[in-house]
Formats: C-alpha cells, structure tokens, sequence
C-alpha cells in the first residue's frame, strides 16, 4: 500500500473555551448581580448562573457585546470564580457596544469543580436599560492525563 503503518496521535494540553452569560433590558443601578447563562421568565433563584468546570484551567478573556449602544452611565461586567468575581478580569463600558479584555495566563485560575460564573454592576446613570447584554468569559481548561 504505500502507507506506513505508524499512527501519530496529537492532542491539546488545553482547550480554549466561551462561556456564554446573558441580561434582557439592562437596569441602571445593579450591584454585582449574576448574569444568567440563558435569560429565563421564571425567577432568578431558579436560574443557572454558571458553568461547573470539569478540569481545573484559567480565564483568559472576558467579552461583552449590547444590542443598542449606550451613551450614558457605566456598566461593568467581570467573571467570578465560586461567586467571587476576579479583578483582573473586569470590563467597564461607558459608551458603544461592545468592550473586551485579555487576562494574562496564571492570573485567575480554578480547579476542577469551580463554578465559572459573571457578573455586572451598573451605576445609576447608567442609561442603556433597552439594550441587551451578551458577555462571554473565555477559559482555557487544562487536560493533561486524559
């Protein structure tokens, strides 16, 4: 046949993943509420604010896009780790409609079972209340050993 017989396998060592969050209608004056990871009519206690990471990894990024440009006000968007949000990872807006940041590798990482979340804090200017939010928090998960 030709071929060689010798079969080369290749994997990553880490996969790069979007996290999707989301907000209908933006309220001014939101103090680190949770974004959901799909907005839903019922109530907020029974929405998924989260994804529970199954390999430990890291944060690399945090984007976010509104489907009408604000002009007025600050909003602020921030990934967490188990609830708390990491610092390095914030991403104000004042005007426009989108806004990213990248996060140096080693800066906010999580071990398998955290739960990746985000979060957004508003101020009372704050003006874009018809516009919705999208925002995705990019991890790199670690799969050595697999």
């Amino acid at each position: 046949m030709g071929r060689t017989s010798l079969m080369e396998r290749i994997i990553a060592k880490g996969q790069l993943v979007p996290l999707v969050f989301m907000q209908d209608a933006v309220a001014a004056s939101q103090t680190d509420t949770q974004l959901l990871i799909a907005e839903v009519a019922s109530a907020a206690s029974n929405a998924v604010d989260g994804y529970v990471m199954p390999f430990e990894g890291e944060i690399v990024a945090v984007s976010t896009r509104l489907s009408a440009a604000a002009t007025a006000g600050t909003l602020t968007v921030g990934a967490t780790v188990d609830g708390t949000e990491a610092a390095a990872s914030a991403v104000a807006m004042t005007t426009g409609q989108s806004g990213r940041t990248r996060i140096p590798r080693g800066t906010v990482t999580f071990p398998a079972g955290a739960l990746i979340g985000a979060e957004i804090t508003t101020n009372a200017g704050w003006d874009g209340t018809s516009a919705d939010l999208a925002a995705v928090v990019w991890v790199i998960l670690h799969m050595d050993g697999i």
